[in-house]
């Protein structure tokens, strides 16, 4: 059986190219790609197992992981205030995500909750104990074999250059850029005023218990800095984005008919 296991998110920029490179290092697999690839891009034969990762293409993933067996999916979790404080790789000047995009791609995710070639990795977790969340990968998907400890990737890591940039280098994993949010409140303030307070989402992923952690915000100058991602989708774009979705979902489709 061919099994394409594909790395999704809730935004970019929030550990996809970490966590696909020691994948790909520690568990044994038969295909990969250098950097990012779309889903419906990647070929296998019998037997393989490929991994690839895409953090967008969480909004395709309901639509496909009903009728392909051959489809699992991890979804990479991130506080979002972590993952809108970002800035882009390419250009310093503009952070890359917002609360809009975090709340439209998570919406995707919530579609998938419970599916059984579905998994939700927190990155917190991920980057604190990254052997811990290795065995709970190996666990929903014991087809894969261990051959390095999570722990240990970068002994052993060979990576592309595209992946060391995203990554600033290949290094021990280690939950360093956890909570940079609160270096950076006038970029949450600032999204909030956009987009409307976090508090929910936080408390429905288990990120808060309340709204007290807003008080760090009182007082707070708005960094009104753009977002390289638009605040908001106009319908014209909301429309150019379904028939897109539509498109690469039946050429998936064709795609895994075609070579089953």
């Amino acid at each position: 059986m061919f099994r394409h296991l594909h790395i999704v998110a809730c935004s970019p920029r929030t550990g996809t190219t970490l966590l696909h490179e020691v994948m790909v290092t520690c568990f044994r697999v038969d295909k990969h790609y250098d950097h990012e690839i779309r889903f419906h891009q990647v070929t296998g034969e019998d037997g393989q197992i490929v991994i690839t990762k895409r953090p967008k293409d969480t909004m395709y993933m309901p639509a496909v992981l009903e009728d392909d067996p051959e489809l699992f999916v991890i979804y990479l979790m991130r506080d979002p205030r972590d993952t809108i404080c970002s800035r882009h790789g390419k250009n310093k000047s503009i952070y890359y995500s917002n609360i809009r995009l975090w709340r439209q791609m998570h919406g995707y995710a919530r579609q998938m909750a419970g599916h059984e070639r579905f998994l939700e990795v927190r990155y917190e977790d991920f980057v604190s104990d990254p052997d811990a969340t290795q065995q709970m990968i190996a666990d929903k998907f014991p087809w894969l074999e261990k051959i390095h400890k999570f722990s240990g990737y970068h002994e052993y890591a060979t990576v592309s250059e595209k992946s060391k940039t995203a990554m600033h280098n290949v290094r021990p994993i280690a939950p360093t850029s956890v909570g940079r949010w609160t270096r950076n409140p006038g970029r949450i303030m600032a999204q909030q005023m956009i987009h409307g307070s976090l508090t929910p989402e936080l408390i429905e992923c288990g990120y808060e218990s309340s709204d007290a952690w807003e008080k760090v915000l009182e007082d707070v100058e708005p960094d009104t800095t753009r977002s390289l991602y638009p605040e908001k989708l106009y319908i014209w774009r909301r429309i150019s984005q379904t028939l897109d979705a539509r498109r690469k979902v039946a050429s998936y489709r064709r795609m895994r008919r075609s070579s089953s």
